[in-house]
């Protein structure tokens, strides 16, 4: 893939978002957010890329993977009113179904072209496949460690300017006010992922978020970026004003604990 094949990939998903607009031009809200989060991702996966010292033709195919990771997101919301999965569909399936239907990367090797649907289509998975070759594996990380430090942003702005009070699709729409699920507390200490079932507050939302800092970023770049943005101590502060349950304090210790092991041998 080259960087000028990616700028036509690039006009051409842009394409197909203005299709969601409305006929005064503007994209539904949900929808200008999905499309603001995709452009972050991008940036993100840039600065992960430069700081593991990827080589130029690797940046470009993962500047790819993270362009198109939510290509399934625009027709999900418009036929299912929703961004949870379990109320609809796999969106990562779906943006795989929607690069296929709209021709994006016939053009490419069809190793190359494997490899992006490959990473979209795992994105949103507990973990990536062991079974997937290496340097496909490694765009399916990047793109998942960069959509959670977008992830981070999402919900930060949303809390601070008020916006997920007015759209709590963004977290759900899960019950604001109550502890976190012991399950939930427990997993986030020991570093495992979480079951989705197991969410039933924001508490519960925001957890998982401070779980990505106890071993859910592949790249160590990616968890740096994490802790130089503070999110670990938004979230900690953010928690607080929802539930005075001591696994909060748990989980954001586990994570600080975490955090300082793995960058101090980065630094080190």
């Amino acid at each position: 893939m080259t960087r000028i094949f990616l700028e036509t990939l690039t006009r051409r998903y842009r394409a197909y978002v203005d299709t969601y607009r409305g006929a005064d031009g503007v994209l539904p809200k949900m929808l200008q957010l999905k499309l603001d989060h995709t452009l972050h991702v991008v940036e993100d996966a840039r600065r992960i890329m430069s700081g593991e010292g990827w080589p130029e033709d690797l940046r470009v195919v993962g500047e790819a993977c993270a362009l198109l990771h939510d290509a399934g997101r625009y027709s999900q919301l418009h036929e299912f009113g929703t961004f949870q999965d379990s109320k609809s569909i796999d969106h990562a399936a779906r943006g795989v179904e929607v690069i296929k239907k709209e021709h994006w990367l016939d053009e490419l090797p069809s190793e190359e072209r494997e490899a992006v649907l490959t990473a979209v289509a795992v994105h949103n998975k507990r973990d990536v496949p062991v079974s997937l070759p290496h340097v496909t594996a490694d765009w399916a990380h990047l793109v998942r460690d960069a959509d959670k430090l977008d992830i981070f942003r999402v919900l930060e702005e949303a809390i601070t300017d008020g916006s997920l009070e007015e759209n709590p699709e963004i977290a759900w729409g899960l019950q604001v006010k109550g502890a976190p699920s012991p399950n939930v507390v427990e997993a986030i200490r020991n570093g495992c992922s979480v079951s989705y079932t197991w969410i039933k507050t924001l508490s519960d939302f925001v957890l998982i978020q401070v779980g990505w800092l106890n071993g859910g970023f592949h790249y160590r770049t990616a968890l740096q970026v994490a802790r130089a943005r503070g999110v670990l101590e938004f979230r900690e502060t953010y928690m607080k004003t929802l539930s005075d349950d001591s696994g909060v304090d748990l989980c954001c210790e586990a994570a600080r604990a975490y955090m300082s092991q793995r960058l101090g041998e980065a630094n080190g």
